[in-house]
């Protein structure tokens, strides 16, 4: 417990000083996490004798990570319009890593395999890699706004979950998942939902925002985090791991502290950017 106390205050410092700091580094920081997550994926992609394509997943998601910084650090175009370049180039990276994925299946001549092969392998890149990409898409929002929400998606995401642990472990006695994953509690979730929603409302305050527009944000982020834990449990089960990996100590690899994350970041991201005029100040 002390050592997950620790490694979880000194991890979480270092990334929000990385938030703040923004620019190159901040990208550097999150393509490192990308490669760590798609290095663990491949893993348990092994042990359930599923053929990883680790060099696709990963070349595809770091291509993608620095094709947004660098549209993004282009000062001589308009913010958004370098934001959006970004965002218009997950398609056509989608229709690519397909392609080179797939084809790679079908040179190695392993027709009954092939296709679990390949869908396990599409599926990594764009859970992990394009997931990861929208944590840089948040921060790149021009203006506070940027720094904001990213901020926002993260702090309400971690709430989420240490809320949902600490109500789960002394208070859970309804099991919300049993066959997936049978330490979570519907009482968990419900502390989850107001931990995430209190964050949502300080950070609302701190930042003058409108605090039905936050709470809303919040309940969406909380929601989306949730079912982000479950889908890395349903991963994690199949391959008959306890852990993603053991980079983080006392917290399991990238994926077991970052899997929530991987779906909150893209939908505050497309609530934010649909619904600009009522949550951008710029």
């Amino acid at each position: 417990m002390i050592q997950r106390l620790i490694s979880g205050v000194l991890g979480g410092a270092l990334l929000l000083f990385l938030i703040g700091f923004g620019r190159l580094p901040f990208t550097l920081a999150v393509g490192l996490l990308t490669t760590l997550g798609i290095l663990e994926y491949a893993e348990l992609l092994k042990k359930q004798k599923i053929r990883s394509q680790t060099q696709v997943m990963l070349g595809g998601s770091l291509f993608l990570l620095g094709l947004i910084h660098v549209s993004s650090a282009n000062t001589g175009i308009n913010p958004f319009e370098a934001l959006w370049i970004g965002e218009r180039t997950l398609p056509l990276m989608l229709i690519i890593i397909f392609a080179v994925i797939f084809i790679n299946e079908l040179s190695r001549g392993n027709p009954e395999q092939g296709l679990i092969n390949a869908a396990a392998n599409l599926f990594g890149t764009v859970y992990i890699g394009f997931m990861f990409a929208y944590i840089l898409l948040l921060r790149f929002i021009p203006g506070i706004d940027g720094l904001f929400y990213v901020l926002f998606a993260i702090l309400v995401t971690w709430a989420n979950d240490s809320a949902a642990y600490f109500i789960g472990i002394n208070f859970g006695k309804h099991k919300l998942c049993p066959k997936i994953s049978p330490k979570k509690s519907i009482e968990g979730s419900i502390g989850g939902f107001a931990g995430g929603l209190i964050i949502a409302v300080i950070l609302g305050l701190f930042f003058d925002k409108d605090m039905i527009l936050m709470l809303i944000l919040g309940f969406l982020v909380v929601a989306a985090g949730q079912f982000g834990d479950l889908i890395e449990s349903i991963i994690k089960r199949n391959a008959g791991v306890k852990d993603s990996g053991y980079f983080l100590p006392g917290h399991g690899g990238v994926l077991d502290r970052f899997d929530s994350l991987l779906l909150t970041a893209p939908v505050v991201y497309y609530v934010v950017i649909y619904f600009k005029p009522y949550f951008l100040s710029v």
